[in-house]
């Protein structure tokens, strides 16, 4: 938990994923995309990738002892799918950042589809001198796919986040969630 300063709420770090927001992704994947392994770092109660029936899930979840920040060793996978907590980290560098980071060093082919949730201010605004500016821009393939999502799809508080997808040819560049 932490104090949003501006709203004085105590936000949690742990908000489940809508299932609305779980049910549109699927119903974009699938028709392009059929993995076999799919890694979900973050996975909660594994709501994002239960509709792949398909599809084994390598996941972690620090609530059920598995902490994916400390794993070391190469994951081979075909697909990546998670949304990392989003308010905890170290200093600047935001939780969804250490996620990726730590995603595309572990992951055995860098060629195949990731698709994250992050807040607006993980992509947006940034500084041209910024670490994160730089390495999103430098370091990590290009973002093939955005995913628009409303400020109220959280239903315990409003929060500006999107999906960022790398690797995604197959969808079209943006989507607007929805359905709601």
């Amino acid at each position: 938990m932490y104090n949003n300063q501006i709203n004085n709420k105590k936000k949690r770090n742990d908000v489940p994923t809508p299932e609305i927001v779980c049910e549109f992704l699927y119903n974009i994947i699938s028709p392009h995309y059929n993995p076999k392994r799919i890694l979900d770092n973050s996975a909660g109660d594994g709501r994002l990738t239960k509709r792949f029936i398909n599809a084994e899930t390598i996941r972690y979840e620090i609530k059920d002892g598995t902490d994916f920040l400390l794993e070391t060793n190469e994951i081979d996978c075909d697909f990546v799918l998670f949304n990392p907590p989003f308010n905890v980290g170290n200093g600047k560098k935001l939780y969804c950042e250490q996620f990726i980071e730590h995603t595309f060093k572990l992951i055995k082919d860098k060629t195949i589809p990731v698709i994250m949730f992050a807040p607006m201010g993980f992509r947006l605004n940034q500084h041209g001198y910024s670490k994160r500016w730089r390495k999103l821009r430098d370091n990590y393939p290009d973002i093939t796919t955005i995913i628009s999502l409303p400020l109220d799809i959280y239903p315990s508080h409003d929060f500006h986040s999107e999906i960022i997808c790398w690797n995604t040819e197959k969808l079209k560049p943006h989507y607007f969630l929805n359905n709601i």
